[in-house]
């Protein structure tokens, strides 16, 4: 096989009826634009654990994967860049709050969504499709059963038919 350098990022769509958690970020170019929680891969680190580990840098809450919602990818000056967006659900009794990385963090309902400056269309779009959708690819944990970080993300069966 052979492999390729590549540009990893995630994001967390952690939804509230027809609610998405957004950050407004608070330095670089994106400053004062309206987004997902998001944030890169480290070096190892699986996706899947990056955007918990973002969401809790971002929002200060913890959460579980629920699955994958959308996959964003491009060419980035010849690297492919890949951007997972993660349906997460918060742990029982989690109240998000801002963290350093953040100017402000809250749920912004669906009806607000066109008159936020957001990162990208892209994500907009991930935001859109989220609260128009319960369906996301189901994530699964072989963690234990293979004794190393092993993730699958699928069809489950009340959205794929037989498995």
């Amino acid at each position: 096989m052979h492999t390729v350098d590549c540009d990893v990022g995630v994001a967390a769509i952690v939804r509230q009826a027809r609610s998405i958690l957004l950050v407004k970020e608070a330095h670089g170019r994106y400053k004062d634009c309206w987004g997902l929680p998001k944030g890169y891969v480290n070096e190892n680190e699986l996706p899947s654990h990056a955007v918990l580990r973002e969401l809790q840098e971002e929002c200060l809450v913890k959460g579980e994967i629920l699955g994958v919602q959308a996959i964003r990818e491009r060419l980035n000056n010849g690297i492919p860049a890949i951007f997972i967006a993660y349906r997460v659900q918060l742990l029982e009794g989690e109240m998000p709050s801002q963290g350093e990385e953040v100017s402000e963090v809250r749920f912004v309902h669906s009806e607000e969504f066109d008159k936020l400056e957001w990162i990208s269309d892209a994500m907009l779009s991930m935001a859109k499709s989220a609260v128009n959708s319960n369906q996301s690819l189901e994530t699964i944990d072989y963690q234990n059963e293979r004794g190393h970080p092993y993730m699958l993300h699928t069809l489950s069966k009340k959205w794929g038919g037989e498995a």
